[in-house]
């Protein structure tokens, strides 16, 4: 992967920076040269503990965590405040966290379709609002990054609430494309995410799950490269499978690239179905037990037994 000078000394905050994305993004980018603000919601000293793994590894002062809140506009704010005031300035800002829940329609109560649209939508865009002012007052330009889903744009059921956020999100990406010369705004959309429950419980250890997962650094080296890359201004890079899209009709591309996967896979799986059938069958002939000579010969395994006389005669028994 090839470095983005940009990066170097720049001041970027990642929210979800204790996922298993953010903490390999925070890391990467801190061994670039950058400043991290990682932001999540534990309080258990686990973001204290990675900012200061971080610091050691580049031996100064390149991290800090901020513990927040990303359903409150307030927390949100003041994230940003407390990076400006640490690091004197901010330069990228990565909406990394998610909501991520089984939340088929009316299935799930209404704390939960305000916690997925708050965090999944509500609070990039607040978050992008609050940056956006930050740089017209520092007369500064700016990088977003957000990390949206391949929900958004390939509905699916048990992901209505989640999905609903995501196309929001990459429609806000899209809408804020004539920003670029203050503010460029781009997203990503993952499609399975290796660490992330619902690829796994979708499709525990099949092909099809295999062949559309992507692992965190794969999406870390995506998101660098929407740091880096000035031309992605409004657009959103597609990720399935190891591949990525960004034209504007990469909604097309992204579905056709995933049917053919799972054609693919179908394919594999019957194959594989009809193949070993016919190796069953032999297996269990070979190890069949053998008759005994009695049936061998003919005789009916429900024959009644006979007893004999005092003068030999066979007698059956009733």
């Amino acid at each position: 992967m090839a470095i983005p000078h940009s990066l170097n000394d720049k001041v970027v905050l990642v929210t979800g920076a204790l996922t298993a994305v953010g903490q390999q993004l925070s890391r990467e980018i801190a061994s670039l040269g950058a400043f991290v603000s990682l932001v999540d919601t534990q309080a258990d000293g686990s973001g204290e503990q990675l900012a200061g793994s971080i610091n050691a590894h580049t031996g100064r002062n390149s991290a800090i965590y901020l513990q927040t809140d990303l359903r409150q506009s307030q927390d949100i704010r003041l994230m940003i405040e407390a990076t400006v005031l640490t690091f004197g300035r901010l330069d990228v800002l990565v909406n990394n966290a998610q909501s991520i829940t089984d939340d088929m329609c009316g299935e799930e109560d209404v704390q939960r379709i305000s916690d997925s649209i708050d965090v999944n939508l509500r609070a990039p865009v607040v978050a992008t609002w609050v940056f956006a002012r930050y740089l017209r007052q520092a007369e500064r330009r700016g990088v977003v990054v957000n990390v949206a889903a391949m929900a958004g744009l390939v509905p699916g059921r048990g992901r209505e609430v989640y999905g609903a956020a995501n196309a929001g999100l990459i429609h806000f990406t899209e809408a804020n494309r004539e920003l670029a010369n203050e503010i460029r705004v781009c997203a990503l959309a993952p499609y399975y995410l290796d660490g992330l429950d619902q690829g796994g419980r979708l499709l525990p250890g099949n092909r099809l799950g295999k062949a559309l997962t992507l692992s965190p650094e794969q999406v870390v080296n995506a998101v660098i490269r929407c740091i880096g890359d000035e031309r992605l201004r409004g657009r959103t890079l597609l990720m399935a499978g190891g591949s990525s899209y960004t034209h504007t009709w990469s909604g097309l591309l992204a579905r056709l690239h995933m049917f053919f996967i799972m054609l693919w896979s179908l394919v594999a799986l019957l194959f594989a179905r009809i193949f070993r059938r016919p190796a069953a069958a032999a297996a269990a002939a070979r190890h069949a037990v053998p008759e005994d000579e009695a049936f061998a010969d003919g005789v009916s395994s429900d024959a009644t037994p006979a007893s004999t006389t005092e003068d030999g005669t066979a007698k059956k028994t009733s």
